[in-house]
């Protein structure tokens, strides 16, 4: 079996523990304050944060994951955030009276699965849901709560409540949470200039709600020992400088890292071939070559300046703006390479970590190199 795993929450023995960011997770929320987490996209945040969530269960939190992607209107965010919040009850009976009577918009009920398993179900009871019901519902938590039995509530992609009647929602929401004793909430995202945005902004309601945390790379010498310890668990040798090469080739990214570890072991495990630069450049490409139709219709969809600009991103991500840059890589005015970077982060391909711009996908980079 594959050592490595990716595409999925990734857990032990494949997890790669981040310690010191765990802890700090742990800590801030048993400690009664909110936090909001960045990173960018394919780091690992969601596999960390469900990995302190164990943690936090086992200190007797009641922990709840919510994914806002999915919700598309207020209707489906009461629907499944109620779901979520009564599913982690110990007595789903007793929490569906509690809901009821709390919740005055709603109608909520068990039914039964074909196992005959009881899950939560509701009905509303008016044709438009109002404030009123929307509030009850954000206050469920801390309703549900007691000195206790804190909640932890974990809200991915929390930037999607823009969905949701956009800074309307997030006012009411704040005001909300802010009175909440025995509920601390973890708000995460894949968005991150959106989520950024959010916090950091004195314009936008949760500025200041919750203490901010970023995720960087991994640490060197730790991801090191940790892909040599998981090609040895199947009795496959790597030496330090190699497992050093596997980690720049896919950017210091834990998703792409684990991606090309696991393309170079099944490789070696096919062919009893021992590992080297070249089968870790060969193992490369074909990932490069296995994507080329989504990539080549993603570099295909962009404006022949934002291609411009991709290709000075390969060689650089630093000091875009300024005039240097600009001669260097034969780019126009400021303004417009502000708004096409601007154009290249909303689509994802493009992120920003201490004021360095870099290709989010690392084959996606090589592909660049390769074929634009």
């Amino acid at each position: 079996m594959n050592p490595f795993s990716y595409g999925t929450i990734v857990k032990e023995p494949y997890f790669f523990n981040r310690h010191v960011e765990c802890d700090k997770i742990v800590s801030t929320l048993s400690g009664g304050n909110n936090l909001v987490l960045f990173a960018p996209r394919r780091f690992g945040k969601t596999s960390l944060v469900l990995y302190a969530v164990e943690k936090l269960e086992k200190m007797k939190y009641t922990c709840v994951y919510f994914d806002f992607m999915p919700v598309y209107s207020r209707e489906s965010f009461i629907q499944t955030y109620s779901k979520a919040l009564v599913s982690t009850q110990s007595n789903l009976q007793k929490a569906v009276k509690a809901t009821a009577a709390f919740v005055k918009g709603i109608r909520p009920k068990l039914v039964f699965d074909q196992s005959g398993n009881p899950e939560f179900s509701l009905d509303f009871t008016e044709n438009k849901i109002d404030e009123k019901t929307l509030g009850e519902i954000l206050d469920l938590p801390e309703h549900l709560a007691s000195p206790d039995k804190r909640f932890i509530i974990v809200l991915d992609e929390f930037q999607e409540i823009n969905k949701l009647n956009g800074e309307n929602f997030e006012k009411l929401f704040r005001s909300k949470i802010q009175h909440h004793q025995y509920v601390n909430y973890l708000f995460l995202g894949s968005r991150t200039h959106l989520l950024n945005d959010m916090f950091n902004n004195k314009g936008r309601a949760f500025y200041n709600a919750a203490m901010l945390m970023q995720i960087g790379s991994l640490p060197q010498e730790e991801t090191v020992d940790f892909l040599i310890s998981r090609f040895a668990s199947s009795g496959i040798k790597i030496e330090q400088h190699l497992a050093l090469f596997i980690i720049e080739q896919a950017g210091v990214i834990p998703y792409y890292i684990q991606l090309l570890a696991a393309e170079v072991w099944q490789y070696v495990v096919n062919s009893i071939q021992k590992i080297d630069r070249e089968l870790i450049i060969k193992c490369a490409e074909k990932i490069v070559d296995l994507k080329s139709d989504y990539y080549y219709e993603l570099y295909d969809k962009l404006s022949a300046y934002q291609k411009k600009l991709l290709k000075a991103l390969v060689v650089s991500g630093e000091n875009v703006f300024s005039l240097n840059y600009t001669k260097k890589f034969r780019l126009t005015a400021a303004s417009t390479t502000q708004k096409a970077l601007a154009g290249l982060i909303e689509s994802g391909i493009v992120e920003k970590v201490n004021g360095r711009y870099f290709i989010g996908d690392p084959f996606f980079k090589q592909f660049i190199i390769r074929y634009a």
